[in-house]
């Protein structure tokens, strides 16, 4: 891994002597309030952890991961930590699971409960607004590994694992599109995630292959949540010219919107054909479902998350440039009713 700033560093930047820094740091009276306070603020802006404390991580193993993920009642995480768990155990090592609830606020408190529990390397599915990885970019500086799944962190300077969103979202796509479609919707996952992008693209990229234009009223962002993914479908079956069947970032999503046209809309339950990510279990339980599910193999996303991690917690060369690495697991469409009549 990357070394951790040093005090040396800091100096550099502030133009100062080593010593005092040092005294700064360690709160010496000979130090002005003026001269700690400004040596404080970089060492805290860029992550400083003392060098007893970064050695005393790197040499002391606990043999124990930490995971966070958003909600374990989600079965596309919970199958994750499935995979994660298996992997880990083969090695000896246990697990520390947490749920953020997409609060970044108790992400970073989770972190900080991962440092004091001396984990050995962190797997995490970011909050769906993160956008500030310093969190992360502590546990990295004092040699605590991460590997995100499922989200594409904004920066790249971490390891990443994930489903093809791209061609999942071309998939999910083009399936509506060979059952006869042409007012083909998509609720997409919030703007600012890159999984949603890259899910939009997929979708776009499909509907121009087959001739389709582009509309963009048909696209809506949904925030996740119940209210977020009523109020979305509420325009779209405003519009003078509806769709006849959707798009959606998440199978969670899927569910509330048949909801929303059970309790508005009830002639179109069976005759809106949707498509999202996440073959979920419990969809063959339910008498009204999508049409089809994006397989994204979650428990093989959490196996490879925790195989390149430990890779990770084995490595000892400090002074190697690291090259973090991106890994796709391919997705695969799965039909779950293919009884229903093709729209014409």
């Amino acid at each position: 891994m990357k070394r951790g700033v040093t005090i040396k560093d800091i100096a550099k930047k502030l133009n100062m002597s080593v010593s005092t820094v040092s005294k700064a740091l360690n709160n010496d009276a000979s130090i002005s309030i003026y001269t700690s306070e400004r040596v404080k603020a970089l060492a805290k802006q860029l992550n400083y952890i003392p060098n007893e404390a970064a050695r005393h991580f790197k040499l002391a193993k606990s043999f124990t991961l930490g995971l966070i993920i958003p909600d374990i009642l989600d079965q596309y995480y919970a199958v994750a930590a499935n995979g994660v768990e298996e992997t880990a155990e083969k090695r000896g090592y246990n697990v520390i699971l947490t749920q953020s609830h997409e609060d970044e606020q108790k992400e970073e408190k989770i972190v900080d409960v991962m440092i004091r529990n001396r984990v050995d390397g962190v797997i995490v599915s970011i909050t769906k607004n993160r956008v500030d990885m310093a969190p992360f970019q502590k546990l990295l500086s004092i040699g605590i590994p991460v590997v995100c799944i499922g989200r594409e962190p904004k920066s790249g300077q971490f390891d990443y694992v994930s489903s093809n969103n791209h061609d999942g979202g071309i998939m999910a796509t083009e399936f509506l599109v060979g059952k006869g479609h042409r007012h083909i919707a998509h609720l997409m996952g919030p703007s600012g995630m890159r999984t949603s992008q890259a899910r939009f693209e997929g979708y776009k990229q499909a509907l121009a292959k087959h001739g389709i234009p582009f509309r963009e009223e048909l696209v809506e962002s949904v925030d996740l949540t119940r209210a977020g993914t009523f109020s979305a479908m509420k325009r779209l079956m405003q519009l003078p010219e509806p769709p006849t069947a959707i798009v959606t970032f998440k199978n969670y999503v899927t569910l509330d919107a048949i909801d929303y046209l059970k309790k508005h809309h009830p002639a179109l339950v069976d005759k809106m054909q949707f498509t999202g990510f996440g073959n979920l279990p419990i969809l063959h339980h339910l008498d009204h479902k999508p049409l089809a599910s994006i397989e994204e193999s979650s428990f093989e996303m959490g196996e490879e998350a925790a195989r390149i991690l430990f890779e990770r917690i084995g490595e000892e060369d400090e002074g190697a440039e690291t090259v973090y690495r991106s890994s796709q697991l391919p997705c695969r469409l799965v039909v779950h009713d293919d009884t229903e009549e093709d729209i014409q």
